[in-house]
Order: structure tokens, then sequence, then C-alpha cells
């Protein structure tokens, strides 16, 4: 299902610098973390994860309430907020948070089909990098298995 190769370059990576992990997903559920964790050792790597699915989640735990009332749930400044949020109570100084936001199904109140938007941000060393994809007529499995490969490959480029 995911390249096992950018899982495995992303792990070892993480390993070898010394890098705490920091997940906030919405649009993937947990599969993300899930892949990671199927890994042995994973706590030498991985801090904590949050699955912040509905907007309430995001509001009550990552405080971003205003950010998404002025751009919506799926943008590029969410994702970004989700990424920089997720770790604000970290102890480590070398640390990665990584998010991801999108639409996996069409918008139930949504006059156009946004199916398919993605965007995965990434803060590393106090810098924030977040990439826009668009799988279109894609089936919402194959949408959020493919998020999950752009955020081991995202990751992958970024450390």
């Amino acid at each position: 299902m995911f390249s096992n190769k950018n899982k495995s370059e992303f792990i070892k990576k993480l390993k070898k610098k010394k890098i705490k992990l920091y997940i906030a997903e919405s649009i993937t559920g947990g599969k993300f973390t899930s892949e990671l964790v199927e890994t042995e050792g994973a706590s030498k790597f991985l801090d904590y994860s949050i699955v912040t699915y509905s907007n309430k989640s995001k509001q009550s735990f990552l405080g971003i309430e205003n950010v998404i009332k002025k751009h919506g749930v799926v943008s590029s400044q969410v994702a970004i907020q989700m990424a920089e949020k997720i770790s604000y109570k970290s102890i480590f100084k070398n640390k990665l948070s990584i998010a991801c936001t999108g639409f996996a199904s069409k918008p139930i109140h949504s006059k156009k089909n946004q199916q398919g938007v993605v965007f995965i941000a990434i803060n590393y060393k106090k810098k924030n990098t977040v990439i826009k994809k668009v799988f279109k007529e894609k089936k919402r499995q194959d949408i959020i298995n493919l998020t999950v490969e752009e955020m081991f490959k995202q990751g992958n480029s970024i450390i």
C-alpha cells in the first residue's frame, strides 16, 4: 500500500538525527501514526500524536478557531497552525511536527467539489513548509492512503 522505502528512510533519519516527532492528523484519521507504530522501538522517535478530525477538536486541542473561521478548515494556514501547535508542550529541542487536513470526500456544505484537496504542513527548526496536493478522481480510501504516502515523502525531504 505504501512505499516502504519512504517510510523506512523517514524512520531511519528520525532515529539517526535523534528527532522527536509530533503529529496532528485530520484527513488521515491516525493512519500515518499507525504506520509509524508498526515499527519496533517507535517510541524512540515518536513522542505523541493526535487525531483532530472535527473542527471542534482542532479548536479545543490546538486553539486554532480563528484561523479556521478566517481561512476554512482545509487550507494551508490551518495545516501550518496544526503543525506549529501540536508540539507546543514538547520539552525537546530537536523536533519535527507534521500535520494534514483535507477532503477525502466531497464536502457536504459546498457547491464545488473539493474532494481530494489536501494540505500537509511540516514544522522543523522553527521553519514551516506546506504543500497542497489534489488527488483527482480518487476514492476516499485512495485519497487517505496517498496523503499518508505524501507525508512520508515530505518528511524525508525536510530532514
